[in-house]
């Protein structure tokens, strides 16, 4: 078995083990995920992903922390440009297109994490970091609506809010109980009454 995981130019080795690894946890789940299972999907010797990662629980924090940038950037991309009625609901389809592009990943960085310190794991740092970017996004979102007179409230608690109630209609989706209705739409329509809320707030 090879020593060093086989990828394409453009794919760092470290972040193929990544993204074959979000699938075996996808799969498994974190007391199911074993390396070597993962080395066999890999095509690899058992001792090949521990060139890249310390173990499991370091793999599966890349995994999460990872999927936060991707969150934080798609919601960065939306809310820049437009009007702001274009912007609430460019933000909530960018939520729901990476809910349902990547589901089981969705699920992972949201599930429940091994309880680790960030002083204990670099890996669970750069999760809170992530997190914190996507927060700041939403935040940025609230400041928006703010600077165009439709709410008053705190940034950073309108933009949780607004997190929060994006995330409830993901998942509710995800599980099923939403199956009838479409994503986007569902989370257009929770994005523009929570700025009608909001609008009724600062009046």
């Amino acid at each position: 078995m090879p020593s060093i995981v086989p990828c394409a130019k453009s794919t760092p080795p470290r972040d193929r083990v990544r993204d074959v690894a979000a699938g075996l946890f996808a799969d498994r789940g974190l007391d199911g995920f074993k390396m070597r299972d993962l080395a066999a999907r890999l095509g690899v010797s058992v001792m090949t992903p521990y060139r890249y990662f310390e173990n499991k629980e370091a793999i599966l924090a890349c995994v999460r922390a990872h999927g936060f940038a991707c969150l934080a950037d798609a919601l960065d991309a939306a809310r820049c440009g437009g009007p702001l009625e274009e912007r609430v609901a460019a933000v909530a389809t960018a939520y729901g297109a990476f809910a349902i592009a990547q589901p089981a990943r969705y699920r992972l960085m949201f599930g429940s994490a091994p309880a680790q310190s960030p002083a204990q794991s670099p890996g669970v740092a750069e999760v809170r970091r992530q997190e914190r970017r996507v927060e700041e996004a939403f935040a940025a979102h609230a400041g928006d609506l703010a600077a165009a007179g439709l709410a008053r409230a705190d940034h950073a608690i309108l933009g949780r809010l607004l997190w929060s109630t994006l995330h409830g209609v993901a998942v509710l989706h995800l599980g099923g109980q939403l199956h009838r209705t479409d994503l986007s739409a569902a989370l257009c329509h929770a994005a523009r009454a929570l700025t009608t809320a909001c609008a009724g707030t600062a009046a």
